[in-house]
């Protein structure tokens, strides 16, 4: 039994993809996931989605075995989807009840992208900063939340790509936490899907990701931020769970998606500088399901 699903994971190329980790310290250990986890199999015939897109990826959450790609170790831009490993460090250091001052005015800081206009001087806490951070994709608030963690956003930049690293993601490296066009700023479909699916692990993430509208207030109550989230595939007739949405000039218009199946199977769908973003995403994960059975 164990030969034969080893067997089939080098088949699907699995073997050849890098590890994802359990957590920051510990290597994440595939026997581990043949025995806890079923794999998704592919139905005969089954005719490879027509995407259009630069790049893609199709993933298994459970597993990471990838059901479809196209150029999926690229280098691209990859724009705010940068939001998702902001996000990860965050989660993964502080509590959400914690109150972050705004020591900046971002008014006067022209590069930041969207904006919730976050007030100087506003005291807000770090979970309202996440929502800003993923359901409109704030850059002020991605610049609040770098520098509270790690007192600059240089130095956050410098944890972004250790903890890179620490997971694997071997094609991606960062120069800011917002996701601006910058040389030296890209990742890989396959790189963001495994980052995801890290994210993912967290219940608070999905939570904040699956969010359609949403108003934020300072602790005092006498600043508020009202906003909806970037993803309109949030209300789609699949049961897409959301994630993010980038775009840049250089980037184009890329998004990550999370949907499950009416058998609660997850899958991870990356689509990266795509003419149609939404309608492509839309048609991997339909095509998965219709193609696969776990």
């Amino acid at each position: 039994m164990f030969r034969s699903l080893l067997i089939l994971l080098l088949v699907t190329g699995l073997g050849a993809q890098a590890p994802l980790p359990g957590n920051d310290s510990k290597p994440f250990d595939s026997a581990s996931l043949i025995e806890v986890q079923p794999i998704p199999r592919q139905k005969e015939n089954a005719v490879a989605p027509v995407i259009t897109a630069q790049s893609a990826m199709l993933m298994d959450v459970d597993t990471g075995i990838v059901m479809a790609q196209k150029n999926s170790e690229a280098k691209m831009p990859m724009a705010s989807l940068t939001k998702i490993m902001t996000a990860a460090i965050i989660l993964d250091s502080h509590k959400l009840s914690e109150v972050v001052t705004i020591e900046d005015d971002f008014n006067k800081v022209p590069e930041v992208g969207v904006r919730i206009w976050l007030q100087q001087y506003e005291k807000i806490t770090v979970g309202d900063l996440l929502i800003g951070l993923l359901v409109p994709s704030a850059g002020d608030a991605a610049l609040a939340l770098a520098k509270y963690h790690s007192g600059s956003v240089e130095k956050f930049v410098e944890e972004m790509n250790a903890k890179a690293k620490t997971l694997h993601l071997l094609n991606t490296h960062f120069m800011n936490p917002i996701g601006l066009d910058e040389e030296d700023h890209f990742s890989t479909a396959y790189d963001l899907a495994m980052l995801t699916r890290y994210a993912l692990r967290n219940p608070d993430f999905r939570r904040i990701v699956r969010t359609t509208d949403a108003t934020i207030s300072s602790t005092n109550g006498k600043i508020s931020h009202t906003f909806k989230s970037t993803d309109e595939l949030l209300n789609s007739y699949l049961d897409i769970r959301g994630v993010k949405t980038g775009t840049t000039d250089e980037a184009g218009q890329s998004v990550i998606n999370l949907a499950r199946n009416q058998n609660g199977k997850e899958v991870i769908a990356v689509v990266l500088d795509s003419p149609d973003r939404f309608q492509e995403s839309k048609s991997l994960i339909d095509w998965s399901f219709r193609n696969y059975s776990w």
